[in-house]
């Protein structure tokens, strides 16, 4: 076990697993044991990928009593969804849209991600960073409704979940 202080990795108080919320018969693919605590459980680390998340989107606070996030996730075109970002400081970016897919829980959908890692998240479009090459004025955002990308205009709206870190393994 380890000592709980700001800052500190929360493993004596593992996430909870979210696989009864799988379609029968169904796997996670981001099972809550791949995840870490930090920072008063406010922030995640995904083992498999080394990514740290936030786990509540913008215009939300953790919770830590409750173990949720707390409000309702802000709205944001994708220019103001990067400035947010860049001032928030501390490392924390928007994701690119393969680091977002890498949380996305496929066992289940509405929203397509697991529950007790990402508490109330909406199953709407998240943004990322990810500009879309074919297209003029698209950018790759995920539905956390069905999982899957979408290539969308940047003037539409979206929700943020801000990362640090860089991708490691395979």
């Amino acid at each position: 076990m380890i000592a709980l202080w700001a800052g500190a990795e929360v493993r004596s108080q593992e996430i909870p697993p979210a696989n009864d919320a799988c379609f029968k018969g169904l796997a996670e693919t981001a099972p809550s044991t791949e995840f870490t605590q930090l920072e008063g459980g406010a922030v995640v680390r995904h083992e498999r990928t080394g990514l740290e998340w936030q786990r509540c989107a913008l215009g939300q606070q953790w919770d830590a009593a409750s173990k949720t996030c707390a409000g309702r996730p802000t709205v944001h075109t994708w220019k103001e969804a990067v400035k947010q970002a860049e001032q928030t400081g501390d490392g924390w970016r928007l994701p690119t849209g393969d680091e977002l897919m890498t949380i996305v829980e496929r066992c289940h959908d509405g929203p397509a991600i697991n529950p007790q890692v990402f508490p109330n998240t909406p199953g709407v479009l998240f943004w990322s960073s990810s500009v879309d090459t074919g297209g003029v004025g698209r950018v790759w955002a995920v539905s956390f409704f069905t999982g899957q990308p979408f290539r969308v205009g940047t003037a539409q709206n979206g929700r943020v979940r801000l990362v640090r870190g860089t991708i490691q393994g395979p």
